[in-house]
């Protein structure tokens, strides 16, 4: 799936949509690609750590793709835990986003996710996902 698909399945449009492609998802996870770029238009000193965004768009199409609709009104990030941030060594490596639904409930959902910078891993955490249906 292409950023024309997530601009139809998320509300993110234009510079907001910090996700590139998806590359395989089911049931219980998601995978999908990233740019530095998007990090970059926050200034030279951003923290990869805001990166957690293209993970939190991650989760909120999962939950589009798996919930009773189609569409997603919003998506809020109701928690961010057991944030690490390894080491950076380069910044000219694709951005593979990855997450795994550990949890679901009426009220959102919880993923644990992972950032890898190529084979490098970047960041990982935990995210609850809150999600408003349209």
């Amino acid at each position: 799936m292409d950023r024309t698909q997530l601009h139809s399945l998320l509300p993110h449009q234009g510079d907001a949509l910090w996700l590139d492609a998806l590359i395989d998802h089911d049931t219980h996870g998601i995978r999908g690609l990233s740019g530095w770029h998007h990090l970059d238009k926050l200034g030279e000193d951003a923290s990869p750590a805001l990166l957690f965004e293209a993970a939190a768009q991650l989760c909120a199409a999962h939950g589009a793709l798996y919930g009773e609709t189609d569409a997603i009104e919003m998506a809020l990030v109701g928690k961010l835990s057991q944030l690490y941030l390894y080491p950076l060594t380069r910044r000219d490596e694709p951005l593979l986003v990855s997450a795994r639904q550990e949890a679901l409930s009426p009220a959102g959902a919880l993923y644990a996710f992972a950032i890898h910078a190529g084979t490098q891993p970047l960041i990982d955490g935990k995210l609850l996902l809150v999600l408003v249906n349209a």
